[in-house]
């Protein structure tokens, strides 16, 4: 082998997709996981070494600019503001590019990316700005002491930029939406009704 080829072979070894720590999993069941995304970007790896196809040696294109959310691609969000309610918890606004929306439905949620001490994390997190806000949209976060997320939002300050990913979850409300089996007995519906709405909680704790 000569040494063309060996700086060659060097050069595919270094695009070669890493395997996602345990870590870097929410848990949240997202569809596509983290170990979903390394499964098909390492057989993509392989099929293009294999046929010596040089495209995918031109990198990757820039995520400082996202024109929509993606489920598969962390893209960048700047934090606008970020108000510290009480010890633990914040509210946090991050600006979205040219006045958009988020596009969530309610009971959908994004994945948030954070590096602490060489170590990439991933927690879901559902936003609490209304479905129509244009330009913006909020999240709020419960820190605990022993969080390893927690520690990453803490460092935040306004200008500062995170990653997001999604959206995810296969429930979607819609208003006026009746998911109950019509045949239930008034008082059983009734009883189901008031469990759904007491179930939810408008932050995540991490």
């Amino acid at each position: 082998m000569d040494e063309r080829e060996e700086d060659d072979d060097e050069a595919w070894l270094q695009l070669r997709p890493v395997e996602p720590l345990p870590s870097q999993c929410c848990g949240s069941g997202c569809s596509p996981c983290v170990f979903d995304l390394y499964t098909r970007d390492l057989a993509r790896w392989e099929a293009a070494r294999a046929s010596k196809d040089r495209s995918l040696l031109r990198g990757k294109a820039s995520q400082s600019c996202p024109s929509k959310l993606s489920p598969e691609t962390f893209l960048a969000f700047r934090i606008s503001a970020i108000d510290k309610l009480t010890k633990d918890t914040y509210h946090v606004r991050f600006t979205l590019p040219g006045n958009g929306q988020l596009g969530l439905w309610p009971g959908q949620h994004l994945i948030l990316r954070g590096m602490v001490d060489g170590l990439e994390i991933q927690r879901a997190y559902t936003p609490i700005s209304p479905a129509g806000a244009e330009g913006y949209f909020e999240v709020l976060i419960k820190c605990y002491q022993a969080g390893l997320m927690s520690r990453y939002v803490e460092s935040w300050r306004a200008g500062d930029t995170a990653f997001w990913r999604g959206p995810f979850g296969g429930f979607c409300y819609k208003p006026n939406q009746d998911l109950l089996c019509p045949s239930m007995p008034p008082s059983f519906r009734s009883l189901v009704c008031e469990h759904l709405l007491c179930a939810g909680l408008a932050e995540t704790q991490q």
